[in-house]
């Protein structure tokens, strides 16, 4: 596509944003959105502009188009965000929003509300990333660390022993040849039957009739396959049947091509912009510079002038420059109503009333009434966040003021504007040149207070005493008992011996390439109508997807975000075995461009011994901050909670599996908003956990995200899907319909499994001439055992526990599971006497 196209997608985008901004704040306060389906229209909105910037950022070559829209996008995605959780409180605490009936009145399909992932966060990164690639491989390779298992496949019997080997291909061969010389002599046998026939009848073709004869039947089989021609380009006509792809005039490769070229036209822009701010930053300074810096002396010398005190003769003490320096000056901040009060008083030494009231008033001795009827007027008053509303506002405004109205006829090939790159660079030579003149005008200053105190005492008859110079001496803060930091053990290593430590113990791992579209699965079509009738349906495998980019993905991939979105600490995904818990724990650290830890019990079995899991813990968290964003993974997550030691023995591990606990717990507990590290947990037997393990389990998450089962709509999607990513395919005549209704009960990863053992190398290339059958399919279903229901019952069980469902099946009453260690108010305890 041209360059215009993303400049109109673009603008289309900005005026977007400006009427969602209307429409969220509208003059007639009754019109704005109150329940759950107006907020939806607008998510669903800010996820259509979403997709138009990141599509146009992604594609624009122009280098300060890019600049401006990256604001743009990123404050869209956080508002986007903002009105995500907004939605999850207005829909009774429940992170799975159902919007199917919303999507049928907007005419839309389920597609709009895949989330995309900005590439920015991979790109703008590459070659920062690439070096943490090739230092991590050496790590490995000097360490000799293991890398992840491959995938698994069905096992058939145990290995066979040299003699019973060579004795099964004996008999194999032995079977083939037999079986050849029985085909060869029924062909025999045929021809003689012929033979025979044809002599006893006394029937002989001559070379025309035999040519007759052969004529027909090719002309039969021409015709055939003509008319199979046909019916297929009418079936391609009406859109029952995929048309064949040509490999020279395919649209999807020449579209790959395209964006490849923009890719590289991108980069080149990029560069000459950056070669370009050097060069005109020097030219800027030399032509405008000097005027700068007469305009800051001016001003200073003017200010000297009015401050100096005129009985005296003395001079203003400069502002220091973690006040501002000159900056004071130059911009001097608006008078405020205190400073106001200050400078004029009242002249009779009174006191003001209110400030008494205030000082009088003792937070301390508040009623417990008063406090719960603060409580209940703030839950009552509880509105959405707009933190990211002055952001979309300057990013429309900086549209407007800058791109709206701009003449680019001379600019087809989309490269640097050299007007707006001073414009940029003008603030930057202000500032520098400011920082010079501050410290001549301090030096002058200093001279001109020497000159009146030498003057003041010439007058005396004494001899002029100069003033000290340096600075005052400020108070040194006091350090108070909270103030005391905890002392690192590891502060005299550097960042890097200890990511090679944790590399060499397996424990920071390279990440598999993987995305959030590996974990395949369709959306539910009848969610919305289930809760219609009270019924609460299991999250579909597209929701999942949604859920984890929103909470996961885009909050560690810009700074911007994380430090303004809605804070998400730590996510337990719990489910099934081989639900898709590890890809998409994967997928979250590939596609955010994060530092993958393991501190897996299993994989940190046997690594550092008894009190050193302290330094373990503390190691992993401190590179983890430092070359943020991280993701830390901990597999089996619910054995690390459990506290009885029986069923701890029984794992057969050297250490206990809850050695992390007590360390884990402090160093969660420090993480704040901005830091971008992100703990995972990964459970398939949560309910493990019981009384008071359950309950510390359960509220050590912030969020809890079920990982379901594959429902019809979705093993429709994850059957071809799977076929095509072990290099297989489909016929379209293939009964996927049935296959869809017999694999219920199994799990993506069953599933994948199946199909990895189904297609053997040799099995792949016989796919044209043989291809796929149920039959050949349940072959090797029949090998793997499903998801039993006494595990799926459990699971559902300790679904109903966690915080949010434990609220809505609970009346509205908040559940003793999602508070970390708290107690049941009443229970156990005496009944008071009436």
């Amino acid at each position: 596509m041209a360059n215009v196209t993303y400049d109109i997608m673009w603008r289309e985008a900005m005026m977007e944003l400006l009427d969602q901004l209307e429409a969220e704040n509208p003059e007639d306060p009754t019109l704005a959105p109150k329940d759950l389906s107006e907020w939806a229209c607008i998510y669903i909105k800010y996820l259509q502009i979403m997709r138009k910037l990141e599509t146009s950022y992604d594609q624009m070559v122009h280098p300060q188009k890019r600049q401006d829209m990256r604001k743009a996008l990123e404050a869209c995605i956080g508002r986007m965000l903002e009105i995500r959780h907004w939605m999850v409180k207005l829909n009774r605490g429940l992170d799975f929003i159902n919007l199917d009936d919303i999507l049928v009145d907007l005419k839309l399909g389920p597609e709009v509300l895949e989330v995309p992932v900005p590439k920015y966060f991979i790109e703008d990164r590459a070659k920062e990333l690439d070096d943490r690639d090739k230092f991590l491989e050496a790590l490995i390779e000097k360490y000799n660390v293991k890398g992840p298992a491959a995938s698994p496949i069905i096992r058939i019997g145990a290995p066979l022993g040299e003699d019973e080997a060579v004795l099964m291909i004996q008999k194999n061969e032995r079977g083939r040849q037999a079986r050849e010389r029985a085909r060869l002599a029924a062909i025999a046998k045929r021809q003689r039957q012929i033979e025979d026939r044809r002599v006893r009848l006394g029937v002989t073709l001559s070379h025309d009739e035999a040519a007759r004869k052969i004529q027909a039947a090719i002309r039969g089989w021409l015709w055939r396959r003509r008319i199979k021609k046909e019916a297929d380009k009418e079936l391609m006509f009406i859109g029952m049947k995929p048309k064949p792809r040509d490999a020279k005039r395919d649209p999807q490769t020449s579209e790959q091509k395209n964006l490849m070229r923009r890719k590289r036209v991108q980069l080149e822009h990029v560069r000459e912009y950056d070669e370009a701010i050097v060069t005109l930053k020097g030219k800027v300074r030399e032509l405008e510079g000097q005027d700068m810096r007469e305009t800051i002396q001016d001003k200073v010398n003017a200010w000297f002038v009015e401050k100096r005190n005129p009985q005296t003769g003395e001079y203003p003490d400069f502002p220091e420059a973690p006040d501002g320096g000159s900056r004071v000056i130059l911009n001097p901040p608006p008078p405020t109503l205190a400073s106001i009060l200050e400078d004029v008083g009242d002249g009779k030494g009174k006191k003001d009333p209110k400030k008494d009231m205030a000082k009088k008033k003792d937070p301390k001795k508040d009623t417990k009434k008063d406090k719960k009827d603060d409580g209940a007027s703030a839950a009552a008053t509880e509105r959405i966040g707009a933190v990211f509303i002055p952001a979309i506002e300057a990013a429309v405004q900086e549209f407007v003021a800058k791109w709206q109205d701009r003449d680019e006829t001379g600019n087809f090939h989309q490269k640097y504007d050299q007007e707006l790159v001073k414009d940029e660079l003008r603030p930057i030579v202000f500032e520098e040149i400011r920082l010079q003149v501050d410290d001549e005008m301090r030096v002058l200053l200093q001279n001109l207070k020497d000159l009146v105190e030498a003057e003041r005492a010439a007058k005396l008859g004494k001899k002029g005493k100069k003033k000290k110079k340096g600075k005052k001496k400020g108070k040194k803060k006091g350090k108070g008992k909270k103030g005391k930091k905890k002392k690192d053990p590891t502060a005299d290593r550097s960042i890097e011996s200890l990511f090679a430590e944790l590399v060499s113990n397996g424990i920071l791992q390279q990440c598999p390439h993987v995305h959030v579209r590996d974990y395949l699965g369709s959306s539910s079509f009848m969610a919305a109508t289930l809760e219609k009738a009270n019924i609460i349906p299991d999250p579909s495998m597209a929701q999942v997807r949604q859920a984890l980019t929103e909470y996961c993905i885009l909050p560690l991939g810009s700074q911007f975000i994380h430090e303004r979105s809605p804070y998400i600490k730590s996510l337990l995904l719990y489910g099934a075995e081989k639900t898709g818990k590890t890809l998409m724990a994967q997928a979250i650290a590939n596609l955010s461009g994060a530092n993958f830890f393991d501190i897996s019990p299993r994989n940190t079995d046997g690594k550092y011994p008894g009190k050193n899991v302290a330094m373990m813990v503390h190691m992993v968290f401190k590179v983890a901050r430092t070359m943020a964003p991280s993701v830390i993974y901990i597999d089996e997550a619910e054995k690390v909670f459990l506290s009885d030691k029986k069923k701890l023995r029984e794992f057969g591990s050297q250490e206990p599996f809850s050695r992390i606990k007590k360390e884990l717990l402090k160093e969660v507990k420090g993480l704040s908003t901005g830091e971008r590290v992100l703990l995972l947990g990964n459970s398939r037997e949560p309910y493990l956990c019981v009384k008071k393990d359950e309950r510390a389990f359960m509220g050590f998450w912030s969020k809890h995200i079920f990982m379901p089962l594959p429902d019809y709509a979705s093993r429709r999607v994850v059957w071809p899907g799977l076929f095509e990513r072990h290099q297989g395919r489909l016929t379209y005549e293939f009964d996927l319909s049935t296959l869809a209704h017999i694999s219920d009960g199994y799990s993506a990863g069953q599933l994948d499994m199946v199909v990895h053992s189904l297609l053997t190398k040799r099995r792949i290339e016989r796919l044209r001439i043989a291809p796929v059958d149920i039959p050949e399919v349940l072959q090797w279903m029949c090998k793997v055992e499903p998801i039993s229901k006494e595990i799926d019952e459990a699971l559902r069980r300790f679904m109903d526990k966690t915080p949010a469902m434990a609220v809505l099946k609970g009346g509205g009453k908040p559940s003793s599971a999602g508070k970390k260690g708290g107690k049941k108010k009443g229970a156990g305890g005496k009944k008071k006497k009436k």
